[in-house]
């Protein structure tokens, strides 16, 4: 069974020969560029980091990675990182502003040090902000932060895919599909909350979504327009060349809903649902969706909308256990996550506590098929070495049905 197979098996509640297991197929479950280092210093591999994206610092995940863990995923990125560095110009050396990891970065990024140690990228109405010794940029200045009317709305441009965008994705899918049989997750950098929330200024949408509600309609109206034709062109140059897609939309906190359940169905759900159908009408592409922290409240919203592919599963936020996740949606949901708690065991505990969680998480989600191994979210500095071995070891030994 080729990866691929895995992966399209796992989501179909097929017949399987293991567990397909990722770590770095997506945005949103690899690895940052200092736990990577000391993962390679650990394993005795040396190889160069190469950041995969300058707002987080995550980085490519090696072929020696792939081979020594079994991965099945990998990920197409799209030709502008999520701050708008070209991934095509080139390497050069960096080192990570948190405790001097060496890394390769982009020739293009070229951000501004401040005199606090701060750096300062801006682009495209944007500006984002690493703060001295920090992990990610965060987003200080957003093109939007003062629209009030739907006319505001309609006069900002959300580009789509210009012609160097287009060609990078069709050759880079070809270039995958021939050279690996692996699963293939495209970024088209798309999503709701997690895309209106930046472009507004998040303070600004979090008011707006229940004072504002006309905008937030046009913004999320205007979105979906944009993903759309994203997708049709994806379907144009790429083909079945591509076997998913990845969309963003956070929605939980580690406590619970950032929003009330009927806000999230009134404002997002009617989105959500109208791209879903749209792109199992035009292609075959799978889509995951990816929403942090305690999203329980909303999964069956989220499944009557069509979502049958979940992550990061935050199986370390309020009500969501893996024993109950699967109990209740198992049938519906594929967990593309919630192998370990990345917060409260996994950067934390001895690597024994790791792989006993680990494996009681797997034993349960891997039931019935519907589910792809992987920590939820990114690996943060700090995580100990150990500990990532001890979690994929364990999706290498107990993922077997």
């Amino acid at each position: 069974m080729t990866s691929r197979e895995r992966v399209i098996a796992a989501i179909e509640r097929k017949n399987l020969d293991r567990v397909p297991v990722d770590l770095g197929g997506t945005a949103v479950s690899t690895i940052l560029a200092e736990a990577y280092d000391k993962l390679l210093k650990k394993l005795n591999i040396k190889k160069d980091i190469r950041i995969a994206d300058t707002s987080q610092l995550f980085v490519y995940v090696d072929d020696e990675i792939v081979d020594l863990y079994n991965l099945d995923v990998i990920p197409l990125y799209p030709l502008r990182d999520f701050m708008g560095v070209r991934r095509d110009g080139g390497w050069k050396d960096w080192t990570t502003p948190h405790d001097g990891t060496p890394v390769k970065i982009f020739k293009d990024f070229n951000p501004r040090k401040m005199d606090d140690g701060s750096y300062i990228w801006e682009n495209g109405g944007y500006v984002y902000r690493l703060p001295p010794r920090g992990f990610y940029f965060d987003c200080i200045k957003s093109p939007l932060e003062n629209a009030t009317t739907v006319k505001d709305i309609e006069r900002y441009d959300i580009p789509i895919m210009d012609e160097e965008e287009k060609n990078w994705y069709g050759k880079v899918a070809k270039e995958l599909r021939e050279k690996t049989d692996k699963f293939i997750v495209a970024d088209i950098v798309g999503g709701w909350t997690d895309i209106a929330g930046p472009m507004m200024g998040n303070v600004n949408f979090y008011m707006a979504i229940v004072a504002n509600k006309p905008l937030v309609h046009a913004l999320m109206e205007k979105l979906n327009e944009v993903w759309k034709k994203r997708v049709d062109i994806l379907r144009e140059v790429a083909g079945d060349n591509i076997d998913a897609i990845i969309m963003y939309s956070d929605l939980g906190t580690e406590k619970g809903g950032m929003y009330s359940t009927s806000t999230v169905k009134e404002m997002v759900i009617p989105y959500i649902r109208d791209f879903y159908d749209y792109v199992r009408k035009v292609s075959n592409y799978y889509i995951i969706l990816h929403s942090c922290g305690s999203v329980y409240q909303y999964i069956p919203d989220l499944i009557d909308a069509g979502v049958n592919i979940l992550n990061p599963v935050q199986v370390g936020a309020a009500n969501m256990e893996p024993e109950k996740l699967k109990r209740e949606f198992g049938k519906y949901i594929t967990f593309w996550g919630g192998a370990v708690d990345p917060q409260h065991v996994l950067a934390v505990k001895s690597p024994k506590e790791v792989r006993e969680y680990a494996i009681r998480s797997t034993k349960v989600f891997k039931k019935g098929g519907g589910f792809v191994f992987t920590q939820p979210h990114n690996i943060q500095p700090g995580v100990p070495p150990e500990n990532i071995i001890a979690l994929y070891e364990v999706g290498k030994e107990y993922g077997r049905y």
